[in-house]
Formats: structure tokens, C-alpha cells, sequence
């Protein structure tokens, strides 16, 4: 899935994982990965590259009774207006009245629009916004990340509840690749990565968050390296035919879905958390509105928020249908 990294060049070379190219974030994903559609699916079972199971923190933050009014924003890509499509819909079914500004373009501009008031709701990834708040930020672990990204906002902005959904940095293998060597998590290929070729990003074999960090966290060496795009058409299709037996993709890609990847678990924490988040401006939120949103990302996943996408990308649906869809399943809309 093709995806253009937009942040500020203070971001670029750490190691929060959507932060720098080769990473996820404000990014743009609007062309269709290899491996067919996801249409007529049901959520899938994947192994989740979460960084941890433990449960998520949750904002403490107080807001006054009532419904009120929003105008939701989102940045340049397909899965980033589905998201606010979704936490739109989910207002307007408990009464807020709601506008939308969606493809606003990278973060820099639509964080100037939610300074400015164009816009008081932006669906955001943990580990990005932190880092770009903070640009010396080590949190890795969702509670730890968010947990500082709730210090590191502004004074006029806050965040709510984040998602269990993430759009994060992944090593995925294909389930054949798993089932012969009992891959399910980073650390398991250990004792096998002398034998198999990673494809990744060039910049992944040198970036913090990358090569150094397979061997200094996990211990993993691969045996070759063979550079790609950040996922993509190109890297899908080397994962299939063998080409390379493991592959640095993001985690919402529809082609793990469709192909029946194995997303590895990175229960230590190499790449950041990147739980999806709404950033939002303090003065117009209200309890409806957080209640509202926060029914939303707890019912999110990865795998979900996948097929989504991959209804937009693949299957040519707005995504405003997909959403309207989503909510009505989850009994939301």
C-alpha cells in the first residue's frame, strides 16, 4: 500500500514507528494493495502485531452534559476518512450535530486547522502525534504512550480513549512460513532468521526502530535483507512468491487479510504503539461527544479497520458507506 510520509523533519530518523519514512502516519494510502478484494468478508482472525495485550489506559478528562456541535477532520488518506466518517456518524446517532472537513491534507496542516477552530476532531496514531509533540519521546508500549501523549498535547487540545485498532509497523510472514517454523511472535524467529530474507524499506536496515533493533531487542538477525517499498503492490507480491520470507507491512493493510498473513506480535515493544486516538479541541467537547467517540474505539481493531479499508481501496466503495456499514453492525450507527 503505497504511503507518502508527511512530518516534520524533526520526526524523521526516530524510532516512534509512524514518525519517519518507512513508517506509518500522515500518509497516503489510497492505492490498492496485491492480493484481490476483501469484499463479502467477515473480519478476519490474525495474529495481532499489538505490542502488548495488556489493557489501555483511558482519559480521566470531564466534559460538560449535553449534545453540542463538532466539525470533524481528517487527513489525506483512505483510512484516515473512513475513521472520521465512522466517529462522525456515531455523533450524529446520539444527537450531536456534525460537520465534516475530510482530506485535509498531511498533519501539519490539518493540526493548524484544529488550532485554528476549522476543525475540533481529528481521528490521530498515538505514537505519531506523541512524536511529533515530542520529538525526544522513548515511550514505546500503548499505556506508556499514551499516557505521555495526554502531558505532551497543548493546553487547548486533549485527547480520549484510544483504540485498540492500530496502524502500526509490522514483520509479517506468510502462515506457511509460521506453521514451519511456530512463528508467532518477533522473538520466535530468533533461532530461524539465519535462513530467511526480510524485505523492508532500505532505510529499515539502518533506522533504530529497524534491523538494529530486530538483533538489540529480540535478537533476530535475517540472513539476507532485500530492500522495498513500504508495503505495497510490490512487496506483497515478493511475500507470496518467496521472493523474501518476511516483510516489513503496516498493520491495516488489506493484503494480510486477504492473503492470509501472519502479522508477528511485537509483544517487546520495538516498534511504537500507534493506537488510533481523536485528537480534539477541549472547548467543544461534551460528554455525548466523548462518550460517543469512545464507544467507537473500543469496538475498533486491526483486523476490522483492515477490511475496511480494504472495501474502499479494493471493492471501490465511498468511504462513507463503509462506515455507515461498520456502525450499523456494531450497533453504533
Amino acid at each position: 500500500m503505497k504511503r507518502i510520509y508527511l512530518v516534520p523533519a524533526a520526526v524523521l530518523g526516530m524510532s516512534v514507528a509512524l514518525a519517519g519514512c518507512g513508517s506509518s502516519g500522515s500518509s497516503n494510502k489510497s492505492s490498492a494493495p496485491a492480493g484481490g478484494s476483501t469484499s463479502g468478508s467477515t473480519t478476519p482472525t490474525v495474529t495481532s502485531s499489538a505490542s502488548s495485550s495488556a489493557p489501555l489506559p483511558s482519559s480521566t478528562a470531564t466534559y460538560p452534559a449535553g449534545a453540542g456541535s463538532i466539525t470533524i477532520g481528517s487527513a489525506g488518506f483512505t483510512e484516515n476518512e473512513i475513521l472520521a466518517d465512522i466517529y462522525a456518524g456515531a455523533l450524529q446517532a446520539k444527537g450531536v450535530k456534525v460537520q465534516k472537513k475530510l482530506n485535509i491534507g498531511e498533519r501539519a496542516q490539518y493540526i493548524a486547522a484544529l488550532k485554528d477552530g476549522s476543525i475540533d476532531f481529528v481521528p490521530e496514531y498515538s505514537g505519531t502525534i506523541l512524536g511529533f509533540y515530542d520529538t525526544s519521546t522513548t515511550a514505546k508500549s500503548p499505556a506508556d504512550v499514551y499516557t505521555a501523549l495526554e502531558t505532551k498535547v497543548p493546553a487547548t487540545q486533549a485527547v480520549l480513549n484510544p483504540s485498540p485498532a492500530q496502524d502500526s509497523d509490522t514483520i509479517t510472514v506468510t502462515k506457511k512460513t509460521a506453521d514451519k517454523y511456530h512463528l508467532k511472535t518477533i522473538g520466535d524467529l530468533a533461532s530461524v532468521a539465519s535462513q530467511l530474507t526480510l524485505g523492508a524499506p532500505a532505510q529499515f536496515k539502518t533506522k533504530a526502530a529497524g534491523v538494529p533493533a530486530l538483533k538489540s531487542v529480540y535478537g533476530v538477525t535475517f540472513g539476507n535483507f532485500t530492500p522495498l517499498q513500504a508495503g505495497g503492490a510490490i512487496t506483497i507480491a515478493a511475500l507470496k512468491n518467496g521472493t523474501v520470507d518476511a516483510a516489513n507491512i503496516f498493520s491495516t493493510d488489506p493484503a494480510i487479510a486477504a492473503n492470509g498473513f501472519v502479522s508477528l506480535t511485537d509483544d517487546k515493544s520495538m516498534f511504537a504503539a500507534q493506537n488510533i486516538v481523536p485528537l480534539v479541541n477541549k472547548a467543544k467537547m461534551t460528554k455525548t461527544i466523548a462518550d460517543a467517540a469512545n464507544a467507537v474505539s473500543a469496538k475498533l481493531d486491526t483486523a476490522t479497520l483492515g477490511v475496511l479499508v480494504g472495501k474502499v481501496t479494493n471493492d471501490k466503495k465511498t468511504a462513507d458507506a463503509v462506515a455507515k456499514e461498520w456502525l450499523a453492525s456494531a450497533g453504533l450507527g
